[in-house]
């Protein structure tokens, strides 16, 4: 006799810097068509909203706290050593959410996904301190200062697993569900030295993230141009209501074949049915 039981969905959100926002706006629509999320992977700024929503499970909480623009405009701590931003208010802000608790208590089964800094190697974080994990995550060389995680020097996830695929795989995930989060180049952006080296790093990105893309089964792409790497000049100009639409519009143009897909249940003999 055979049974049948869902899928497992697995959602890996991926870097972006500012672009990030746009997370918020594909979960919201993952809410609005109850769409299951069994497992999330999540590198830099997919490992922030990540950890929120496996918290809260709630897209209204994540957003209330996410778009506090003065708020997280005031986070940025300059600094001149290892990086502009030292991440001291950053991780006081996520300890002040998250109170002590740890990867393995969320209610979503989460991966988070750092670098090690030394060997280059991706780090997939699936227990211990939540606000650690996230800081290890975001820590974007230069930028930010790196994170000291026992004997390992951690670096932004992005780094080496722009949208972590794999990790989905290792938790369990019959299906997933990629988001990509990379800039394109407008006809108008200006070609200086700034600009072609950070094209340059998003060139490398987009070809590691390929590689990784094979493996999903589905791909939600939002669109951005000239956000750069990070896009910080978004938040603070107060626009990253514009990435959350992105990610809500990306989405639904997925949400059918999203639907098609976990909707084809998998059987399994009735003496393993959980």
């Amino acid at each position: 006799m055979n049974n049948k039981i869902r899928k497992k969905v697995g959602l890996a959100l991926g870097s972006g810097g500012a672009k990030g926002y746009a997370h918020l706006g594909v979960l919201k629509v993952f809410e609005e068509n109850n769409i299951p999320i069994d497992y999330i992977s999540g590198a830099s700024a997919g490992a922030i909203i990540g950890s929120l929503y496996s918290l809260y499970k709630d897209t209204k909480k994540v957003e209330e706290i996410i778009t506090d623009f003065n708020k997280i405009r005031s986070l940025f701590d300059f600094s001149f050593n290892g990086g502009i931003i030292k991440g001291k208010k950053i991780v006081n802000f996520l300890e002040n959410i998250f109170q002590g608790k740890k990867i393995q208590d969320l209610d979503i089964p989460l991966c988070i996904v750092a670098t090690d800094y030394k060997t280059g190697e991706e780090v997939r974080i699936k227990k211990g301190d939540i606000t650690l994990a996230v800081r290890a995550s975001m820590a974007v060389p230069f930028v930010f200062e790196l994170v000291d995680c026992g004997k390992k020097e951690l670096a932004d996830g992005g780094l080496c697993s722009p949208v972590p695929i794999e990790a989905l795989r290792e938790m369990g995930a019959d299906v997933i569900i990629g988001v990509r989060m990379e800039d394109k180049v407008g006809e108008k952006q200006r070609k200086n030295i700034y600009s072609m080296a950070e094209r340059s790093i998003t060139i490398l990105q987009h070809n590691l993230s390929n590689y990784e893309l094979k493996k999903c089964d589905i791909l939600i792409d939002p669109y951005f141009e000239d956000y750069g790497i990070l896009g910080f000049h978004k938040i603070i100009q107060g626009k990253m209501r514009e990435a959350i639409e992105e990610g809500e519009k990306a989405t639904k143009e997925k949400i059918d074949e999203i639907k098609k897909l976990i909707g084809k249940e998998k059987e399994i003999s009735g003496i393993y049915k959980l």
